[in-house]
């Protein structure tokens, strides 16, 4: 990637001085910045630019166990969490009350705000959101872990993503336009899409709650 296109799209958005002091900040820290400024620009081809140098940085860092100690309390490989209560047959149940197929591919478009849903006697939230990678697009249904410092996929979802047998522990995708590294589901949760706080965190997230009316409602705060 060019990155005279990147700091051409900084420059119109926050100057030229602002442009010079994020390129010299560490790389968790330009990362965090740069997200920020994605998660207040409206679609278009600076995003889009924006987007994909964030991925890059992503992937420069992919080996590293060094993670953004605002948003990472713990290693991801060592989260787990007990899920007991969502079965194949609430999946379909669920499915129909989001009103999309899971792991469909998609050409619907990335827009807030997000309508999800409380399930269950636990009010688990589960929210749509359509997660890219390499020009495939698919509809997830996650569920919300406010517990979890990071986001996981299931085998599946890496699969209907292009992965074949080799399933990596991590990979960089995009979750409803924002540049997000995702990881693969594990232990007691291995077959659930764990939306964590690291996408509010990336997304500047308003998360609302109605009980009454079973419904969540996800929106970015500008």
């Amino acid at each position: 990637m060019d990155i005279t296109d990147v700091n051409g799209v900084l420059e119109q958005i926050v100057g030229k001085s602002d442009t010079d002091r994020i390129n010299k900040m560490s790389p968790n820290s330009k990362l965090s910045s740069l997200r920020s400024i994605a998660s207040e620009m409206e679609n278009g081809k600076e995003l889009a630019i924006l987007q994909r140098y964030i991925v890059n940085l992503m992937e420069q860092r992919r080996d590293s166990l060094e993670f953004p100690s605002d948003t990472v309390t713990v290693h991801p490989a060592a989260y787990d969490v007990l899920i007991g209560d969502i079965t194949p047959q609430d999946k379909c149940i669920i499915g129909d009350e989001l009103g999309t197929v899971a792991l469909e591919a998609t050409e619907a478009d990335v827009a807030f705000p997000i309508e999800g849903i409380l399930y269950g006697a636990g009010s688990r939230i589960f929210i749509p959101l359509i997660v890219s990678k390499r020009g495939v697009s698919i509809s997830v249904h996650f569920l919300f872990d406010t517990g979890s410092p990071c986001t996981y996929l299931r085998s599946e979802t890496f699969a209907a993503l292009g992965y074949g047998e080799n399933i990596p522990s991590d990979t960089n995708v995009i979750i409803h336009g924002t540049a997000l590294t995702a990881y693969l589901a594990h232990g007691h949760f291995e077959n659930v899409d764990l939306l964590g706080q690291d996408y509010m965190v990336a997304i500047r997230g308003v998360v609302t709650l109605d009980y009454p009316l079973r419904k969540c409602i996800v929106n970015q705060k500008r």
